[in-house]
Protein backbone atom coordinates (compact mmCIF):
# COMPACT_ATOMS: atom_id res chain seq x y z
CA UNK A 1 0.00 0.00 0.00
CA UNK A 2 2.81 2.39 0.87
CA UNK A 3 4.56 1.68 -2.42
CA UNK A 4 1.30 2.15 -4.34
CA UNK A 5 0.62 5.43 -2.52
CA UNK A 6 4.13 6.67 -3.31
CA UNK A 7 3.63 5.87 -7.00
CA UNK A 8 0.28 7.68 -7.02
CA UNK A 9 1.81 10.68 -5.22
CA UNK A 10 4.75 10.80 -7.64
CA UNK A 11 2.38 10.58 -10.59
CA UNK A 12 0.29 13.41 -9.18
CA UNK A 13 3.33 15.66 -8.66
CA UNK A 14 4.63 14.87 -12.14
CA UNK A 15 1.21 15.63 -13.61
CA UNK A 16 1.01 18.96 -11.84
CA UNK A 17 4.54 19.86 -12.95
CA UNK A 18 3.79 19.00 -16.57
CA UNK A 19 0.53 20.93 -16.38
CA UNK A 20 2.28 24.05 -15.08
CA UNK A 21 4.99 23.70 -17.72
CA UNK A 22 2.39 23.29 -20.44
CA UNK A 23 0.70 26.52 -19.33
CA UNK A 24 3.86 28.49 -18.60
CA UNK A 25 3.22 32.07 -19.61
CA UNK A 26 6.16 32.55 -21.92
CA UNK A 27 4.23 34.35 -24.63
CA UNK A 28 4.75 31.86 -27.45
CA UNK A 29 1.70 30.40 -29.20
CA UNK A 30 3.14 27.48 -31.15
CA UNK A 31 -0.19 26.60 -32.74
CA UNK A 32 -0.57 30.05 -34.30
CA UNK A 33 3.19 30.75 -34.52
CA UNK A 34 2.76 34.02 -32.62
CA UNK A 35 5.14 35.59 -30.07
CA UNK A 36 3.39 37.97 -27.66
CA UNK A 37 5.23 41.07 -26.49
CA UNK A 38 3.95 43.60 -23.94
CA UNK A 39 4.92 47.23 -24.46
CA UNK A 40 4.15 49.77 -21.75
CA UNK A 41 4.53 53.52 -21.43
CA UNK A 42 2.55 56.68 -20.75
CA UNK A 43 -0.05 56.94 -23.52
CA UNK A 44 -2.13 59.51 -21.64
CA UNK A 45 -1.36 62.23 -19.11
CA UNK A 46 1.41 64.81 -19.10
CA UNK A 47 3.97 62.49 -20.72
CA UNK A 48 1.62 61.06 -23.33
CA UNK A 49 3.66 62.14 -26.36
CA UNK A 50 6.62 60.08 -25.13
CA UNK A 51 4.51 56.95 -24.79
CA UNK A 52 2.60 57.37 -28.03
CA UNK A 53 5.85 57.84 -29.94
CA UNK A 54 7.41 54.84 -28.15
CA UNK A 55 4.37 52.70 -29.02
CA UNK A 56 4.46 53.78 -32.65
CA UNK A 57 8.17 53.04 -32.89
CA UNK A 58 7.67 49.57 -31.44
CA UNK A 59 4.70 48.81 -33.67
CA UNK A 60 6.60 50.03 -36.73
CA UNK A 61 9.37 47.52 -36.01
CA UNK A 62 6.83 44.73 -35.40
CA UNK A 63 5.12 45.45 -38.72
CA UNK A 64 8.44 45.56 -40.55
CA UNK A 65 9.60 42.24 -39.09
CA UNK A 66 6.28 40.51 -39.78
CA UNK A 67 6.12 41.84 -43.36
CA UNK A 68 9.57 40.32 -43.98
CA UNK A 69 8.36 36.88 -42.87
CA UNK A 70 8.67 37.05 -39.10
CA UNK A 71 11.60 35.89 -36.98
CA UNK A 72 14.44 35.36 -39.43
CA UNK A 73 16.26 32.38 -37.86
CA UNK A 74 16.50 30.08 -34.87
CA UNK A 75 14.00 27.69 -33.31
CA UNK A 76 11.09 30.11 -33.84
CA UNK A 77 11.94 30.97 -37.44
CA UNK A 78 8.88 32.29 -39.27
CA UNK A 79 6.94 33.13 -36.09
CA UNK A 80 5.26 36.53 -36.14
CA UNK A 81 5.33 39.15 -33.38
CA UNK A 82 2.21 40.52 -31.70
CA UNK A 83 2.53 43.71 -29.64
CA UNK A 84 0.06 44.55 -26.89
CA UNK A 85 0.67 48.03 -25.51
CA UNK A 86 -0.47 49.10 -22.04
CA UNK A 87 -0.86 52.63 -20.66
CA UNK A 88 0.86 53.36 -17.33
CA UNK A 89 -0.45 56.97 -17.51
CA UNK A 90 2.90 58.34 -16.36
CA UNK A 91 1.99 57.25 -12.82
CA UNK A 92 4.30 54.93 -10.83
CA UNK A 93 1.42 53.20 -9.01
CA UNK A 94 -0.24 52.43 -12.33
CA UNK A 95 3.11 51.33 -13.74
CA UNK A 96 3.39 48.74 -10.97
CA UNK A 97 -0.16 47.57 -11.73
CA UNK A 98 0.68 47.30 -15.42
CA UNK A 99 3.83 45.32 -14.58
CA UNK A 100 1.78 42.86 -12.50
CA UNK A 101 -0.66 42.50 -15.40
CA UNK A 102 2.18 41.78 -17.81
CA UNK A 103 3.85 39.34 -15.38
CA UNK A 104 0.62 37.38 -14.99
CA UNK A 105 -0.14 37.54 -18.71
CA UNK A 106 1.07 35.45 -21.61
CA UNK A 107 3.97 37.65 -22.77
CA UNK A 108 7.59 36.77 -23.50
CA UNK A 109 9.11 40.17 -22.74
CA UNK A 110 8.17 43.70 -21.65
CA UNK A 111 9.39 46.69 -23.67
CA UNK A 112 9.39 50.22 -22.22
CA UNK A 113 8.99 52.73 -20.64
CA UNK A 114 10.17 56.32 -21.04
CA UNK A 115 9.55 57.79 -17.57
CA UNK A 116 12.17 56.73 -14.99
CA UNK A 117 9.80 56.92 -12.02
CA UNK A 118 7.49 54.43 -13.74
CA UNK A 119 10.37 52.13 -14.65
CA UNK A 120 11.55 52.14 -11.03
CA UNK A 121 8.05 51.05 -9.94
CA UNK A 122 7.75 48.32 -12.61
CA UNK A 123 11.19 46.71 -12.60
CA UNK A 124 10.98 45.03 -9.15
CA UNK A 125 7.69 43.41 -10.22
CA UNK A 126 9.27 42.09 -13.41
CA UNK A 127 12.30 40.83 -11.52
CA UNK A 128 10.23 38.86 -9.00
CA UNK A 129 8.22 37.28 -11.83
CA UNK A 130 11.24 36.56 -14.04
CA UNK A 131 10.03 38.78 -16.89
CA UNK A 132 12.75 40.23 -19.14
CA UNK A 133 12.42 44.00 -19.58
CA UNK A 134 14.01 45.96 -22.42
CA UNK A 135 13.97 49.52 -21.07
CA UNK A 136 13.62 51.89 -23.98
CA UNK A 137 14.26 55.44 -22.78
CA UNK A 138 14.40 55.68 -18.97
CA UNK A 139 17.65 57.30 -17.83
CA UNK A 140 17.57 57.01 -14.01
CA UNK A 141 20.96 55.76 -12.87
CA UNK A 142 19.47 53.63 -10.08
CA UNK A 143 17.51 51.42 -12.49
CA UNK A 144 20.53 49.25 -13.13
CA UNK A 145 21.90 49.52 -9.60
CA UNK A 146 19.14 47.28 -8.26
CA UNK A 147 21.11 44.12 -9.02
CA UNK A 148 18.45 42.70 -11.36
CA UNK A 149 19.56 40.33 -14.13
CA UNK A 150 16.41 40.71 -16.26
CA UNK A 151 16.98 44.29 -17.46
CA UNK A 152 18.62 45.73 -20.55
CA UNK A 153 18.61 49.51 -21.03
CA UNK A 154 19.12 51.05 -24.47
CA UNK A 155 19.83 54.67 -23.52
CA UNK A 156 22.30 56.73 -21.51
CA UNK A 157 22.05 57.08 -17.72
CA UNK A 158 21.41 60.27 -15.78
CA UNK A 159 25.00 60.15 -14.57
CA UNK A 160 26.29 59.96 -18.17
CA UNK A 161 24.18 62.99 -19.07
CA UNK A 162 24.96 65.06 -15.96
CA UNK A 163 28.73 64.63 -16.25
CA UNK A 164 28.63 65.59 -19.92
CA UNK A 165 26.51 68.67 -19.20
CA UNK A 166 28.97 69.82 -16.55
CA UNK A 167 31.87 69.43 -18.99
CA UNK A 168 30.03 71.49 -21.62
CA UNK A 169 29.25 74.30 -19.18
CA UNK A 170 32.92 74.55 -18.29
CA UNK A 171 34.72 73.72 -21.52
CA UNK A 172 32.37 74.77 -24.32
CA UNK A 173 30.41 77.65 -22.83
CA UNK A 174 33.29 78.78 -20.57
CA UNK A 175 30.91 79.47 -17.66
CA UNK A 176 31.49 78.95 -13.95
CA UNK A 177 27.98 79.56 -12.56
CA UNK A 178 24.65 77.88 -13.28
CA UNK A 179 21.04 78.15 -12.19
CA UNK A 180 19.04 74.93 -12.35
CA UNK A 181 15.35 74.15 -12.57
CA UNK A 182 14.69 70.44 -12.06
CA UNK A 183 11.57 68.36 -11.64
CA UNK A 184 10.90 66.38 -8.46
CA UNK A 185 10.76 63.09 -10.40
CA UNK A 186 13.51 60.46 -10.47
CA UNK A 187 14.85 61.90 -13.73
CA UNK A 188 15.44 65.42 -12.46
CA UNK A 189 16.67 64.45 -9.01
CA UNK A 190 19.11 61.84 -10.26
CA UNK A 191 20.46 64.33 -12.79
CA UNK A 192 21.15 66.60 -9.82
CA UNK A 193 22.90 63.76 -7.98
CA UNK A 194 25.20 63.30 -10.95
CA UNK A 195 25.70 66.98 -11.73
CA UNK A 196 26.61 68.29 -8.26
CA UNK A 197 29.85 66.32 -7.80
CA UNK A 198 30.83 66.83 -11.45
CA UNK A 199 30.26 70.59 -11.12
CA UNK A 200 32.25 70.77 -7.89
CA UNK A 201 35.16 68.96 -9.50
CA UNK A 202 35.16 71.45 -12.38
CA UNK A 203 34.75 74.53 -10.20
CA UNK A 204 31.19 75.29 -11.31
CA UNK A 205 28.98 76.99 -8.70
CA UNK A 206 25.23 76.30 -8.51
CA UNK A 207 23.86 79.75 -7.62
CA UNK A 208 20.17 78.80 -7.72
CA UNK A 209 18.22 75.53 -7.76
CA UNK A 210 14.42 75.34 -7.93
CA UNK A 211 12.36 72.15 -7.97
CA UNK A 212 9.03 71.87 -9.81
CA UNK A 213 6.04 69.61 -9.27
CA UNK A 214 4.29 67.68 -12.08
CA UNK A 215 1.23 69.97 -12.24
CA UNK A 216 3.16 73.26 -12.18
CA UNK A 217 2.84 75.65 -15.14
CA UNK A 218 3.87 79.03 -13.71
CA UNK A 219 7.64 79.29 -13.33
CA UNK A 220 8.07 83.07 -13.17
CA UNK A 221 9.02 83.18 -9.47
CA UNK A 222 11.72 80.54 -10.00
CA UNK A 223 13.00 82.36 -13.05
CA UNK A 224 13.09 85.72 -11.27
CA UNK A 225 15.09 84.16 -8.43
CA UNK A 226 17.53 82.67 -10.94
CA UNK A 227 17.78 85.93 -12.90
CA UNK A 228 18.77 87.86 -9.76
CA UNK A 229 21.72 85.49 -9.29
CA UNK A 230 23.02 86.33 -12.79
CA UNK A 231 24.10 82.78 -13.74
CA UNK A 232 26.20 82.03 -16.79
CA UNK A 233 23.87 79.19 -17.84
CA UNK A 234 20.32 78.13 -16.99
CA UNK A 235 20.05 74.33 -16.93
CA UNK A 236 16.64 72.66 -17.29
CA UNK A 237 16.56 69.14 -15.84
CA UNK A 238 13.00 68.18 -16.77
CA UNK A 239 11.28 65.04 -18.03
CA UNK A 240 8.29 67.13 -19.15
CA UNK A 241 8.79 68.71 -22.57
CA UNK A 242 5.66 70.82 -21.92
CA UNK A 243 7.10 72.28 -18.71
CA UNK A 244 10.49 72.87 -20.32
CA UNK A 245 8.84 74.70 -23.21
CA UNK A 246 6.91 76.94 -20.82
CA UNK A 247 10.05 77.67 -18.80
CA UNK A 248 11.84 78.90 -21.92
CA UNK A 249 8.84 80.96 -22.99
CA UNK A 250 8.42 82.55 -19.54
CA UNK A 251 12.16 83.21 -19.17
CA UNK A 252 12.16 85.26 -22.34
CA UNK A 253 8.94 87.02 -21.33
CA UNK A 254 10.63 88.43 -18.20
CA UNK A 255 13.75 89.44 -20.13
CA UNK A 256 15.91 86.61 -18.79
CA UNK A 257 18.06 86.16 -21.90
CA UNK A 258 20.66 83.86 -20.34
CA UNK A 259 22.13 80.94 -22.29
CA UNK A 260 19.77 78.01 -21.72
CA UNK A 261 20.99 74.40 -21.90
CA UNK A 262 18.44 71.60 -22.33
CA UNK A 263 18.54 67.81 -22.40
CA UNK A 264 17.49 65.32 -25.05
CA UNK A 265 14.20 64.76 -23.20
CA UNK A 266 13.07 67.94 -24.95
CA UNK A 267 13.20 66.51 -28.50
CA UNK A 268 9.42 66.17 -28.68
CA UNK A 269 7.94 68.62 -31.25
CA UNK A 270 5.61 70.15 -28.61
CA UNK A 271 8.62 71.59 -26.78
CA UNK A 272 9.57 73.71 -29.78
CA UNK A 273 5.99 74.90 -30.25
CA UNK A 274 5.79 76.05 -26.63
CA UNK A 275 9.30 77.49 -26.37
CA UNK A 276 8.95 79.88 -29.28
CA UNK A 277 12.18 81.87 -29.60
CA UNK A 278 15.12 79.43 -29.69
CA UNK A 279 17.85 82.05 -29.70
CA UNK A 280 20.80 81.27 -27.38
CA UNK A 281 19.38 77.85 -26.46
CA UNK A 282 21.40 74.65 -26.74
CA UNK A 283 20.46 70.99 -26.39
CA UNK A 284 22.40 67.90 -25.33
CA UNK A 285 21.85 64.97 -27.68
CA UNK A 286 23.04 61.53 -28.60
CA UNK A 287 24.78 61.90 -31.96
CA UNK A 288 22.22 63.20 -34.44
CA UNK A 289 20.78 60.24 -36.30
CA UNK A 290 22.22 60.13 -39.82
CA UNK A 291 19.12 60.27 -41.98
CA UNK A 292 21.13 59.02 -45.00
CA UNK A 293 21.87 55.61 -43.43
CA UNK A 294 19.92 52.81 -45.17
CA UNK A 295 18.59 51.50 -41.82
CA UNK A 296 17.38 54.98 -40.88
CA UNK A 297 15.77 55.46 -44.27
CA UNK A 298 13.98 52.13 -43.79
CA UNK A 299 12.54 53.32 -40.47
CA UNK A 300 11.44 56.60 -42.04
CA UNK A 301 9.77 54.73 -44.93
CA UNK A 302 7.90 52.40 -42.57
CA UNK A 303 7.03 55.24 -40.17
CA UNK A 304 5.65 57.39 -42.97
CA UNK A 305 3.20 54.67 -44.00
CA UNK A 306 1.17 55.78 -40.96
CA UNK A 307 2.73 58.91 -39.48
CA UNK A 308 4.33 62.11 -40.85
CA UNK A 309 7.93 63.17 -40.39
CA UNK A 310 10.50 61.24 -38.35
CA UNK A 311 10.04 59.89 -34.81
CA UNK A 312 11.46 61.62 -31.76
CA UNK A 313 14.04 59.68 -29.73
CA UNK A 314 11.41 57.76 -27.72
CA UNK A 315 10.16 56.31 -31.01
CA UNK A 316 13.65 55.45 -32.24
CA UNK A 317 14.46 53.66 -28.97
CA UNK A 318 11.09 51.87 -29.17
CA UNK A 319 11.91 50.69 -32.69
CA UNK A 320 15.38 49.52 -31.61
CA UNK A 321 13.87 47.66 -28.63
CA UNK A 322 11.73 45.45 -30.86
CA UNK A 323 14.64 44.77 -33.19
CA UNK A 324 16.64 43.74 -30.11
CA UNK A 325 13.82 41.45 -28.97
CA UNK A 326 13.87 39.73 -32.38
CA UNK A 327 17.66 39.34 -32.20
CA UNK A 328 17.45 37.66 -28.79
CA UNK A 329 14.70 35.30 -30.00
CA UNK A 330 16.81 34.32 -33.02
CA UNK A 331 19.66 33.41 -30.65
CA UNK A 332 17.41 31.08 -28.65
CA UNK A 333 15.59 33.33 -26.17
CA UNK A 334 12.25 31.56 -26.58
CA UNK A 335 11.08 31.44 -22.96
CA UNK A 336 11.30 34.13 -20.31
CA UNK A 337 14.19 32.32 -18.62
CA UNK A 338 16.14 31.60 -21.81
CA UNK A 339 15.52 35.15 -23.02
CA UNK A 340 17.15 36.52 -19.85
CA UNK A 341 20.04 34.06 -20.20
CA UNK A 342 20.61 35.03 -23.84
CA UNK A 343 20.04 38.79 -23.93
CA UNK A 344 23.24 39.97 -22.21
CA UNK A 345 25.41 38.46 -24.94
CA UNK A 346 23.59 40.20 -27.79
CA UNK A 347 25.31 42.63 -30.12
CA UNK A 348 23.17 44.44 -32.65
CA UNK A 349 23.29 47.41 -35.00
CA UNK A 350 20.80 50.05 -33.96
CA UNK A 351 19.60 53.50 -34.94
CA UNK A 352 19.87 55.45 -31.68
CA UNK A 353 23.11 53.55 -31.03
CA UNK A 354 25.15 52.29 -34.00
CA UNK A 355 25.97 49.10 -32.08
CA UNK A 356 24.26 47.79 -28.97
CA UNK A 357 26.23 45.67 -26.53
CA UNK A 358 25.55 45.35 -22.83
CA UNK A 359 27.41 45.22 -19.54
CA UNK A 360 26.61 42.77 -16.76
CA UNK A 361 24.29 45.28 -15.03
CA UNK A 362 22.22 45.66 -18.22
CA UNK A 363 23.43 49.10 -19.28
CA UNK A 364 24.70 49.63 -22.79
CA UNK A 365 28.47 49.11 -22.75
CA UNK A 366 29.07 50.87 -26.06
CA UNK A 367 27.56 54.33 -26.36
CA UNK A 368 28.52 56.99 -28.90
CA UNK A 369 29.64 60.34 -27.46
CA UNK A 370 27.10 63.07 -26.87
CA UNK A 371 26.87 66.18 -29.00
CA UNK A 372 25.62 69.67 -28.19
CA UNK A 373 23.67 71.56 -30.84
CA UNK A 374 21.89 74.86 -31.08
CA UNK A 375 18.18 74.23 -30.56
CA UNK A 376 17.38 76.16 -33.72
CA UNK A 377 19.71 73.90 -35.73
CA UNK A 378 18.12 70.76 -34.30
CA UNK A 379 14.66 72.10 -35.08
CA UNK A 380 15.59 72.99 -38.66
CA UNK A 381 17.49 69.79 -39.49
CA UNK A 382 15.48 67.16 -37.61
CA UNK A 383 12.06 68.40 -36.49
CA UNK A 384 11.16 70.75 -39.36
CA UNK A 385 13.02 69.01 -42.18
CA UNK A 386 11.73 65.52 -41.44
CA UNK A 387 8.10 66.59 -41.15
CA UNK A 388 7.97 66.40 -44.96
Amino acid sequence: MIKKAAIVSLSFILGVTLSVAAHAKDGVDHAKKIINIAGYDSLTGKFGDYGITDQRGQQTAVDEINAAGGIASGPLKGYKLKLTFLDDRGDPQEAANVARQIAAGDYLVATGPTISTDALAATPVFNRAGVPNIITYSNADTLTRQGFNNILRLCYTTRNIAEYVASQVKNRFKKNTVAIISDNQSYGQQLMEGFEPAAKKLGIKIVSHSVTTPDQNDFKAMLMEAKLKNPGVLLIFMASYNAAGMIVQQARAIGFNVLIYLLDAETQPKFFTLAGNLNNIYIELPPTIDISRPAVQRLKTEWNKKYPGFPALSGVYGYDAIKLVAAVIEKGGITRASFIDTMHGIKMEGLANPEYAFAKDGDASTLPPFVTEKCQTYYDTIIKKTQN
